[in-house]
């Protein structure tokens, strides 16, 4: 009777972690996010080597290993959608596609998760999402940050659910 009750017990104590994480809402997924934005040598703050030449905001040549490299870091980290993910693809075939046409193409001048040139800190973010709520409706929830330190500029968070876990699918700003 105890080689049961050891198993049934092995077995919660190893799934368990998995199963705490695929209850937890949306801004779980956004302070993992938050948390990884505060880590300078975490690939996800890496974008700017998926760039082998520039000229200003002009990327003249793509990094094509690097931006595997990248993608592929973004999709482990189980914090973006698949669609997410497929148009942060199609996004690098697209300036693949501009540089080998016109030589160059122009990338956006801002930070990819908060859509601004002077981003706020891990810090004001994580604060931020502490003071929010999420709104869910179904497998949709948006979550809207708000600082006292950015006058009129909010994050606008879009997650959906896949597989038990809430994921990324947009971001915007206003």
């Amino acid at each position: 009777m105890k080689v049961p009750v050891i198993i049934v017990a092995a077995f919660f104590f190893l799934f368990k972690p998995g199963l705490i994480l695929a209850q937890q809402g949306p801004a779980a997924t956004m302070k993992k996010l938050f948390l990884l934005l505060d880590k300078p040598n975490d690939l996800i703050n890496k974008e700017n080597e998926c760039f082998a030449k520039m000229d200003g905001l002009d990327v003249l040549k793509l990094n094509k290993p690097f931006v595997k490299t990248y993608l592929t870091h973004l999709k482990n980290t189980g914090l973006f959608s698949r669609a997410y993910l497929a148009a942060q693809h199609k996004a690098y075939q697209d300036l693949e596609k501009s540089i080998l046409k016109d030589g160059s193409a122009i990338f956006r001048d801002s930070d990819i998760y908060t859509l601004s040139q002077d981003p706020p800190s891990s810090k004001e973010l994580l604060a931020s999402l502490q003071k929010s709520s999420p709104l869910i409706s179904g497998t949709t929830a948006l979550i809207t940050l708000v600082f006292k330190n950015y006058q009129g500029y909010k994050l606008i968070y879009k997650l959906v659910k896949e597989g038990g876990y809430w994921r990324i699918d947009q971001i915007n700003a206003t």
